[in-house]
């Protein structure tokens, strides 16, 4: 039997047990639930769009309301204009929110907590049609007023350290999520090697099997199965956002799609070091306490990533912290949100995230071969590093197994 063959078997077998099991599907679907909530609710508590109301003293006059019409079919809002009697009655309908501006002659009132968008976009309109209609009599035609009219504002672009407040929550919510499939994926492998080994089933596996088929069959197992939790939970959202369907920046979905890579990196980076601690127990009981540094630092590693990527991206301490590969899996995705991350940094953070693990995946591995086949007590460190690594385990993993 092959390497791969052998893993594949141990992957199988594992991955079918938490597929079946009753707490995996719940909590599936509980993802699936949240995922399709947090499409449909906002549409319907904000399906409608904004509508304002502009009060004037009298029928408010052709040119004006079909001005303000036409914006209101380029944008996503609508207007409803209301007639007072007077300039008094006009005011008291802002001030008792029964319109949201009142135009009187020369004075636009507003309320003074409105979002200023719609007071703009009326004085703009009643500044164009008087332009206009000077423009007339200082003899241009209306072709030419036309021409005037139709000059183009310079083109707007928000600069600062945040590109989109939305774009911001969407990160913060990935790092979030993968710190915590991080955390459980790995306390699932730990309970998974620690049962193995306390029910003696891992005797059995090594008779036919290498150390490292039962270690890679079974966290490769693990990681699909929480991938997959990850994939039903952002799915529905990152393509809802792709086509418009939530108010989110289009390029949210790919930052999703980023989370998604950087849950790969950082599982391969910590999954290992779950499974050489759980390894050392001799009892299920002991696995928490046998796995606490490990889960320490994906702890201090998304504190750093909120209190300081959150507080300040740009800084020296934000971009450290982003690339630093035990904090970057869920410190990067955070910072990159912000839209201000140099595409290099990016590609350095992963590539020292995935040096990293590589050698963690090593190290991890020789604490498993040794640790595994050591019962009847609690292994210590000093015990590893007088073991010699287990001579059925020196061919490479594409050989074959024993037996």
């Amino acid at each position: 039997m092959s390497w791969w063959r052998g893993t594949w078997l141990v992957a199988q077998r594992s991955l079918s047990e938490t597929v079946r099991s009753r707490t995996y599907r719940l909590v599936t679907a509980l993802l699936l639930v949240a995922s399709a909530a947090a499409v449909v609710v906002p549409q319907l508590v904000l399906g409608e769009p904004t509508t304002y109301t502009l009060a004037t003293v009298g029928e408010a006059p052709a040119q004006l309301r079909a001005a303000l019409e036409s914006a209101a079919s380029r944008g996503d809002f609508s207007v409803e204009l209301t007639a007072r009697p007077d300039e008094t009655a006009v005011r008291e309908a802002v001030r008792d929110d029964e319109a949201t501006a009142g135009l009187a002659g020369d004075t636009l009132y507003t309320g003074p907590h409105l979002d200023p968008t719609f007071p703009v976009l009326v004085s703009q309109t009643v500044v164009a049609l008087e332009s206009g209609a000077r423009l007339e009599a200082l003899g241009l035609t209306p072709e030419q007023v036309a021409q005037v009219a139709a000059v183009e504002p310079p083109e707007q672009v928000t600069v600062g350290r945040v590109d989109s407040e939305t774009r911001a929550a969407v990160g913060f919510g990935a790092g979030i999520a993968l710190y915590v499939a991080l955390t459980f994926a790995g306390s699932a492998i730990a309970t998974a090697v620690a049962l193995e080994k306390a029910t003696r089933l891992s005797e059995v596996l090594l008779a036919v099997l290498r150390p490292s088929q039962v270690l890679v069959g079974t966290v490769a197992a693990i990681g699909t199965a929480t991938l997959a939790q990850l994939l039903v939970l952002g799915a529905p959202l990152a393509v809802a956002i792709r086509f418009g369907e939530v108010d989110l920046p289009s390029v949210a979905s790919g930052d999703l799609a980023l989370g998604v890579v950087w849950f790969i990196l950082g599982f391969a980076l910590y999954a290992f070091l779950f499974a050489a601690s759980a390894a050392m127990v001799d009892k299920v009981t002991e696995a928490n306490a046998a796995v606490a540094p490990v889960t320490t630092l994906l702890v201090v590693g998304y504190l750093l990533s909120v209190v300081v990527v959150m507080g300040d991206p740009s800084s020296a301490w934000g971009t450290a912290v982003s690339m630093f590969p035990l904090s970057a899996p869920m410190a990067m995705p955070i910072r990159w949100s912000g839209g201000e991350v140099p595409v290099w940094q990016l590609l350095t953070s992963m590539a020292l995230t995935a040096g990293t693990a590589v050698a963690l995946v090593y190290a991890g591995s020789a604490v498993y071969r040794r640790a595994l086949v050591v019962t009847g007590h609690r292994v210590r460190w000093r015990e590893l590093a007088g073991r010699s690594r287990p001579g059925a385990d020196r061919a490479s993993p594409a050989g074959t197994s024993r037996g």
